[in-house]
């Protein structure tokens, strides 16, 4: 199959087995008994065996070298292709003295959110849009925390400074 030589030879299987008989008995040999073409057929079979044997080789060599390309760990595929996707804060604006955090992500309780200032008050949020992912609270002329929980136990913690709020009007 991979060896082949580029002239392919025609024997005659009387004159090849008429030869064999000849070089036998001129060593010495007794005479062959099996006629000379199921010899020529046995070689045949053995040769066929002996490609199959080296393609199945080189399949299983391709493969071997291939595996770690092909093969993800079925968990670090579910992992990515499911989890959730993370909280993030993409806006932050005042209008009418009202803060609006718009976030994205999953599992964010939105319900939960609050404000702390400095001295210990918790302030609730005035609206909460879980839809559109927005919360809005009130505008404070001093330093606050803002905790926004998400389902797994983690918070989104921010630090409002008025000082650097954008979009704020004087």
């Amino acid at each position: 199959m991979f060896f082949h030589k580029k002239n392919r030879y025609e024997l005659d299987m009387n004159t090849a087995n008429n030869a064999l008989q000849n070089i036998l008995s001129t060593c010495n040999q007794p005479v062959n008994t099996i006629p000379f073409d199921k010899l020529v057929l046995r070689k045949k079979i053995n040769a066929a065996s002996y490609n199959r044997l080296i393609v199945a080789t080189a399949v299983i060599f391709v493969l071997t070298f291939l595996s770690p390309l092909i093969i993800v760990p079925l968990s670090e595929f579910n992992e990515k292709l499911f989890a959730p996707a993370p909280a993030e804060l993409t806006l932050d604006y005042v209008e009418n003295n009202v803060l609006s955090l718009k976030f994205t992500g999953d599992n964010i309780l939105y319900d939960e959110a609050f404000m702390e200032t400095l001295s210990g008050e918790i302030i609730e949020p005035l609206s909460v849009d879980s839809a559109k992912g927005v919360i809005s609270f009130p505008f404070l002329t001093e330093e606050a925390n803002i905790y926004v929980p998400v389902s797994g136990g983690e918070t989104i913690h921010l630090l409002f400074t008025p000082d650097n709020v954008t979009g704020m009007t004087r």
